[in-house]
């Protein structure tokens, strides 16, 4: 570590900084890699805590407190969060430590305004047996504390740009989404059909998200945003009551689409999602053609000339790459 500012010490001074500015330089180098998302002991254990503190505050919660009780302690533990939270962001410097609190806190405002609701009995229709249910049950009732909880959390995320908020976010609009199109169609016998369209709508403009995201070089706020979209799209074609083999050769081709678009988009969680749908569309034809034994053989044949096939351009792309005509410059140097 001192051989490394050493380096960067002398390459300053060549260059005309003043001992001052070298040493902000080193400061900001510092909290630059003390920040930096590595994949090592330190911070796999940060977001393990975090996950055990959110399922503590989430599925795992249940409401055996009276309201005013619940109402108390879930504010308590909001303060707690966000305090701590902005101590470390804004004191210590600790990006990830700081904005991981600062999202156990957004993870507190349902709860936050659930006990108040239930405390002043402010439900417009009959209130929700329990506050475990709201990521269980679809149900109108909990708009507004799903309204409540984006609008915090996007005012959070304006002040601190923790990628990780975003995941709140996008889970926060899913669930609007639900009972959104709960609340205006009800029980309704196509009520899937309706979510499939908000679900598929939602999802494509979080993928171009996501792609805007990428150009501008955010790759983490681009990657909750193609993961969340694409889980939403996903999800929607899935949910479809889809009746005709047209309609399932439709939902085949759809996710050979996303297939090839992780090819143009370098994202692999494209590949992901198409190949869950290619592999359930072949799931309904091994159900059609159970009793011939001749899909089997015609399947594996597919699968494995599309193996060869992709071999052979692999060896023809790499045997491109490495017999490039090599020229020369005026000089005599080679030009690759």
């Amino acid at each position: 570590m001192n051989t490394i500012k050493d380096d960067i010490t002398k390459a300053s001074k060549q260059i005309g900084l003043t001992d001052s500015q070298v040493e902000v330089l080193w400061q900001t180098l510092q909290e630059i890699q003390t920040n930096k998302p590595k994949f090592n002991l330190s911070i796999i254990l940060l977001y393990f805590g975090t996950i055990i503190t959110l399922l503590s505050m989430t599925w795992f919660y249940t409401a055996h407190l009276n309201s005013e009780k619940s109402l108390l302690i879930s504010i308590i533990y909001g303060l707690i969060f966000f305090g701590i939270g902005a101590y470390l962001w804004c004191a210590k410097k600790l990006r990830i430590s700081g904005g991981l609190l600062f999202s156990l806190g957004i993870v507190m405002i349902p709860l936050i305004i659930y006990s108040l609701q239930t405390f002043m009995n402010w439900w417009p229709t009959s209130a929700p047996d329990d506050y475990q249910g709201f990521y269980y049950w679809i149900r109108s009732e909990w708009l507004p504390m799903e309204i409540s909880t984006l609008l915090i959390a996007c005012l959070v995320l304006y002040f601190i740009r923790f990628p990780f908020i975003t995941v709140l976010i996008y889970s926060v609009i899913w669930f609007i989404s639900m009972d959104a199109v709960f609340l205006f169609f009800g029980a309704q016998q196509d009520f899937f059909a309706h979510y499939s369209i908000v679900s598929i709508s939602i999802g494509t403009l979080l993928n171009v998200l996501g792609y805007y995201l990428h150009k501008k070089n955010h790759m983490d706020f681009a990657f909750w945003s193609y993961l969340f979209g694409m889980l939403l799209c996903w999800t929607g074609l899935s949910v479809w009551d889809i009746q005709t083999e047209w309609g399932y050769f439709t939902y085949f081709l759809i996710n050979s689409a996303f297939v090839f678009l992780s090819i143009f988009f370098h994202r692999k969680i494209f590949l992901f999602f198409g190949s869950l749908g290619i592999v359930y569309y072949i799931g309904h034809l091994a159900y059609i053609f159970s009793d011939s034994p001749m899909f089997s053989y015609v399947l594996a044949a597919i699968g494995f000339a599309i193996i060869i096939l992709t071999t052979v351009l692999l060896r023809s792309r790499n045997k491109t790459s490495f017999s490039a005509p090599v020229q020369h410059n005026e000089q005599g140097t080679k030009v690759i």
